[in-house]
């Protein structure tokens, strides 16, 4: 059994033409019911003098006949008189009651019976009139009425009633369509935009003009906010990559950093295990970079270190990659590698590099020179640490040295 939540909730176009629905209707039965009982009470009381009048009338007409006693004339005065006109019964009675004459509508079929069975509902009461001769009362006339024309006055408003309602079902239909393009449609573009920018961060996407003074102005209004949610998402996307590169890369020399190396080798060393190839880890450092920083100042260690990275990239292989560990240590990943011979010649071509003087702030002129060590995967290690360890020290060893050329690479 399916819990509430489940079930589909109602469209904006259903709830507005229910409501035009429901509203129109109930002012439709209102009207025709005022208009039935208006008409009805009416038409009642017209009937009510009619039936008085006739009343009047068929008094007039029985009284010789009532004089001589002659029920027959009575009857055909009756019949003159009463047929015709909406009347049920007529009864005329002597001045002790008894009857001398009647007349029963002789109508028959459904509509007769019912005005029949509805008689005592609008006519509960005879209208009433003497019969006098002289200053003598000698006979009295009843007049029952005849709820017919009432009835048919209520089947016909009804009739209409329906018809009404007929011609507002369609009209409200008409008008839900007119809801679904003027206004439910231009609902529904508001909301196609919010998904796409929820669902695939399309801030470009803008609500179109539909038209309508207020719809426009809630588009108006959520165009603007969305620019504002384009502004803040192009920042915030911008200040991500900024903050994603600084955690990953060396501030001063743009190389990747130690935790970015770390990474890097970690997932170099999966690639090159399950190919069975190669790769080499470069250890470098400057050496005497503190007599650099004590006899020309920070700026300058600053502007050794930059001259160190831009010349490590421009020495190194298009898909190799350096980074600056810290202070000034540097690495470079040779990956795939052919083995020490390939390594040993990219190192040499970083010290040919590295021989070209570059100029400080202070406006000398220098040579950095890089001691190196270089340790080859899997033959010196088969992780991250022992390769980098093996390196590390390679290049203690040719620091030591203090060789003008060439590397460690036997030891």
């Amino acid at each position: 059994m399916p819990v509430k939540d489940d079930l589909p909730l109602p469209t904006l176009r259903d709830m507005l033409a229910s409501a035009h629905l429901r509203l129109i209707m109930f002012a439709v039965l209102l009207a025709t019911a005022s208009l039935v009982l208006s008409g009805g009470l009416v038409i009642r009381n017209y009937a009510q003098r009619n039936l008085e009048l006739v009343g009047r009338t068929v008094a007039y007409t029985v009284e010789p006949a009532v004089l001589f006693g002659d029920r027959e004339a009575i009857r055909q005065g009756i019949v003159s008189v009463a047929a015709g006109r909406g009347i049920e019964r007529v009864e005329v009675r002597d001045s002790a009651g008894q009857l001398l004459a009647e007349w029963q509508n002789p109508q028959q079929g459904a509509l007769a019976t019912l005005s029949r069975a509805a008689n005592p509902v609008f006519w509960p009461n005879p209208a009433v009139d003497q019969v006098h001769r002289g200053e003598d009362h000698i006979a009295e006339v009843r007049i029952y009425g005849n709820s017919e024309g009432i009835l048919r006055y209520g089947l016909a408003g009804t009739i209409i009633a329906l018809a009404c309602l007929g011609l507002t079902v369609i009209a409200t239909r008409i008008l839900a369509r007119q809801l679904q393009s003027e206004v439910v449609r231009p609902l529904e573009h508001v909301a196609e935009v919010a998904h796409a920018v929820r669902r695939d961060r399309a801030f470009e996407r803008r609500v179109p003009a539909s038209g309508i003074a207020e719809i426009d102005r809630f588009g108006r209004d959520f165009n603007a906010l969305l620019a504002e949610l384009q502004g803040w998402h192009a920042g915030l996307t911008s200040e991500n990559r900024e903050l994603a590169w600084r955690a990953s890369h060396d501030g001063l020399t743009g190389l990747g950093n130690r935790q970015m190396f770390e990474t890097t080798l970690c997932g170099a060393i999966d690639h090159a295990r399950r190919d069975g190839s190669a790769l080499a880890v470069l250890y470098l450092d400057i050496d005497r970079f503190k007599a650099i920083n004590d006899d020309h100042g920070h700026a300058s260690g600053d502007a050794a270190l930059v001259a160190v990275g831009e010349r490590l990239r421009a020495a190194i292989r298009q898909n190799d990659l350096a980074f600056r560990l810290g202070g000034d240590e540097f690495a470079v990943l040779l990956a795939p590698t052919s083995g020490r011979d390939q390594a040993g010649m990219v190192v040499e071509r970083i010290r040919q590099e590295m021989a070209q003087p570059f100029r400080l702030p202070s406006g000398v002129h220098i040579a950095a020179r890089l001691s190196a060590g270089v340790a080859i995967f899997p033959e010196d290690g088969e992780s991250g640490d022992a390769l980098l360890r093996k390196a590390d020290a390679r290049m203690y060893r040719d620091k030591r040295r203090d060789l003008g050329s060439g590397v460690f690479v036997n030891a």
